[in-house]
């Protein structure tokens, strides 16, 4: 068992004996089976069934095949110790008091702040504020959720995760206790959030395609950590798949992934370096599918450097349609995210959430489209 999942289970255990609190059940009642309690919580089978099996090893519960899972012969006072620190639900007559929503975010660039304008104008014509906080680690965006939370005037909290794909245990806490807690542009293992997030994994695809379609074969993908952000996962998987699809073979030595923090984001001139070391190695490439903006940029200033012509020797694509993009030397051909109806779909959810904190968690996949400008030609 992994620290994580030991973790996430211990919490579901608690929540059991909240719910077998609240609803004041008897000794020999049924309780919740482990594939009601993977959905009503949003978890796997397997951490219901680990949150029962603990409850059963304390005593609390008896489990009979194929009949289900009972409340043992225990008083409320032993319910009320083993709990612990169980807080239980959020009150959602509380939560109603506000007309403020959290908003909380990694950092600064175009993209964020042009996500930040969306969202407070699908508040402002809700007649709700954004109050908005900068969490730049994870031990910022987890104080941050706390003192939002603990606040009865905010109705919830929409958060820009920093980058990662295991959910916090001030997350879980907030999952398990019902919170209304919308995730954009980031979706964690295991445990399923409302969120809103682009199709990362299409736009990649449709990239890859109009470069084949235009007749390239060695084609090359660049990016940064893989594992710590499922965005960059999907734009990966879509570049493969879009590569199968036109029946090209695929080259490890036409693929450059680093996987050190931060080693692709340290800086212009190494990022470049790097590029052009990698350009160097793969030679015969024709075109570069590029993460984002930002690596497409150093790609193609790498490129440059080394000599090459854009697009005529080499075809260069990046992701996000950044607007620091007006200033590459040839104008890029990207992949836009819109984010017209970002907020509105957020605000949306969080809303929901508010009025049915039991509902099932949605996830809410928004199209991407190609930008095509002149760092793209079909292949000498």
């Amino acid at each position: 068992m992994n620290k994580k999942t030991g973790k996430l289970f211990e919490q579901v255990k608690e929540q059991v004996i909240g719910i077998i609190l609240e609803q004041g059940l008897k000794p020999h009642d049924l309780i919740p089976s482990e594939g009601e309690l993977a959905a009503k919580f949003g978890v796997s089978r397997m951490t219901g069934k680990l949150a029962l099996q603990a409850l059963q090893d304390e005593g609390l519960v008896y489990r009979m095949p194929r009949r289900g899972t009972f409340l043992a012969d225990v008083d409320r006072s032993q319910l009320e110790q083993a709990a612990g620190s169980t807080e239980g639900a959020y009150n959602q007559e509380e939560l109603a008091a506000g007309r403020q929503i959290a908003l909380i975010v990694p950092g600064m660039d175009d993209y964020i702040g042009r996500l930040v304008v969306s969202i407070d104008r699908a508040a402002h014509r809700q007649g709700i504020a954004i109050v908005l906080r900068i969490a730049g680690t994870e031990e910022e965006e987890m104080a941050a959720v706390k003192a939002f939370a603990a606040r009865k005037d905010i109705m919830g909290i929409l958060l820009f995760p920093v980058d990662r794909k295991i959910c916090g245990d001030h997350l879980l806490r907030l999952k398990l206790q019902r919170y209304p807690v919308v995730i954009m542009d980031r979706q964690f293992n295991e445990v399923d959030f409302d969120s809103v997030s682009h199709d990362h994994y299409q736009g990649s695809y449709d990239m890859t395609a109009h470069l084949l379609s235009l007749g390239h074969r060695e084609i090359g993908f660049i990016a940064g950590q893989l594992h710590q952000v499922r965005s960059r996962e999907e734009r990966y998987q879509g570049y493969l798949d879009a590569l199968l699809a036109g029946k090209v073979d695929i080259q490890q030595e036409r693929i450059l992934i680093r996987e050190e923090p931060g080693i692709l984001y340290e800086g212009d001139l190494e990022r470049v370096k790097l590029i052009g070391d990698f350009l160097k190695r793969a030679s015969g490439l024709t075109a570069l599918v590029c993460c984002d903006d930002y690596l497409a940029m150093s790609a193609m200033n790498a490129a440059l450097r080394l000599g090459y012509r854009v697009p005529e020797d080499l075809s260069v694509t990046g992701f996000s349609d950044h607007s620091m993009l007006e200033y590459a030397p040839v104008p890029m051909t990207t992949v836009a995210q819109p984010l017209d109806d970002f907020g509105a779909e957020a605000l949306k959810l969080l809303l929901h959430r508010r009025q049915e904190p039991e509902a099932k968690a949605q996830s809410i996949r928004l199209q991407t489209n190609l930008v095509l400008r002149d760092s793209v030609s079909r292949p000498h």
